[in-house]
């Protein structure tokens, strides 16, 4: 290969490597307990998981080699769910959803980005414990951060409204 050649795509590897690290820092940030784990061998070059579980759910967030990331939280408290879904999307955003999704009840909510060919899922569990899960698949990083972000938020509401409670 041409010096040149070899040069430049030196370069884009370098710039993508700031890219993969870039995002995950982003996405670390905009949900506290999020660390690397390791990634397995049919998966994406970046996989994430909660090191906290019981503080909000389980799960794992991946960044694959487009840069895109697919979030898996499992056991989220619904109204955390409900609460960062409207912050984020709006109201009656996703599909089945007249209205807030604090009102929606148990239920599994969509939403198809055509534009990013993102997926979102959402469940509201009637299991007991009020939990629920929430898939985002092959969405943009900031997408899947700003999501992450309010997630976050409003797990940080509910804890300051139950201890303003006792």
């Amino acid at each position: 290969m041409k010096p040149t050649v070899t040069e430049a795509l030196a370069e884009w590897k370098d710039a993508w490597d700031e890219l993969q690290s870039s995002a995950v820092n982003a996405l670390c940030l905009a949900l506290p307990g999020l660390d690397h784990t390791k990634t397995p061998t049919y998966c994406c070059p970046v996989m994430l998981n909660i090191s906290k579980p019981n503080d909000l759910g389980d799960g794992r967030v991946c960044v694959d080699d487009d840069t895109r990331a697919t979030v898996e939280l499992n056991d989220v408290p619904n109204e955390v769910i409900a609460e960062a879904v409207d912050a984020v999307f709006g109201i009656a955003w996703f599909d089945q959803a007249e209205g807030p999704l604090e009102d929606a009840g148990p239920g599994t909510y969509n939403y198809d980005d055509e534009q990013t060919g993102g997926e979102y899922e959402v469940v509201l569990g009637d299991n007991g414990t009020n939990t629920g899960r929430v898939y985002v698949g092959y969405v943009p990083v900031p997408y899947a951060a700003e999501l992450l972000d309010a997630i976050s938020t409003a797990r940080e509401r509910q804890v300051q409204r139950a201890t303003a409670g006792d």
